[in-house]
């Protein structure tokens, strides 16, 4: 079993802001961003030494990370570091911990009552679990996909253009590429292009996991965590 991480390669840290009402665009056709330039490249990954990957600048880095749920430790001193516009596979059995260090990176362990943390987390450098840290925003710049899909009760378009929508953008050639390219990245498009309309709780398991795939693309997050996005 295996959980990525998979972050995108804005060298700032910080995605540009999205005003509404108008295209966040490069030459006026391409939306900004790793997302899609990522998924245009097509490129196959070739596997780096340890070496390699540690002179490489992180974008999420972890350092003697521990995480208790009431009395019970769940992780003991995890470092490592994540490297910018590369996929990061967790490999490991069943409860080692994978998606608890997961859910560790955008905080969503923060739902669970007694959850305590001990250790260093940053992102492009600004800590995590900082006090002044706004857990909504983080969770904007970090995406993720769970194990089992969670589509909204919306139409298949509304629910891949819902973060876009959250942001105020009301340009609606930018919200019908956002939403064409993040199906293609997806690999949904062509099943659901004649049906957009369509309620996406009417969709297979298989579909509606895609088009949770496909949400987060278009939310253009700083990192993907996919846990187990297409085990189910």
């Amino acid at each position: 079993m295996e959980e990525e991480l998979t972050p995108h390669s804005d060298p700032s840290g910080k995605l540009p802001a999205r005003d509404p009402g108008t295209a966040a665009t490069t030459g006026g056709t391409a939306p900004i961003g790793g997302v899609f330039e990522a998924i245009s490249r097509g490129e196959s990954f070739v596997t780096e030494t340890h070496e390699e990957l540690a002179a490489e600048d992180p974008v999420v880095g972890i350092e003697d990370f521990d995480l208790h749920y009431g009395a019970t430790q769940a992780l003991f001193g995890v470092s490592m570091c994540v490297p910018r516009g590369k996929v990061t596979a967790l490999i490991g059995p069943s409860g080692c911990g994978k998606s608890t260090l997961l859910r560790s990176v955008n905080r969503m362990n923060d739902l669970i009552d007694g959850v305590q943390t001990d250790g260093k987390m940053t992102l492009n450098g600004d800590s995590i679990y900082g006090r002044k840290v706004d857990v909504i925003e983080l969770r904007k710049r970090i995406g993720m996909v769970f194990q089992k899909p969670n589509p909204f009760p919306m139409s298949i378009y509304e629910n891949v253009i819902y973060s876009l929508r959250i942001d105020g953008v009301r340009d609606k050639n930018l919200l019908d590429e956002v939403c064409e390219l993040s199906l293609k990245g997806a690999g949904l498009w062509d099943e659901v292009k004649d049906r957009l309309n369509s309620n996406a709780l009417r969709m297979s398991g298989g579909q509606q996991q895609r088009l949770c795939i496909a949400r987060a693309i278009a939310a253009e997050p700083e990192v993907l965590l996919l846990d187990e996005p297409c085990s189910a």
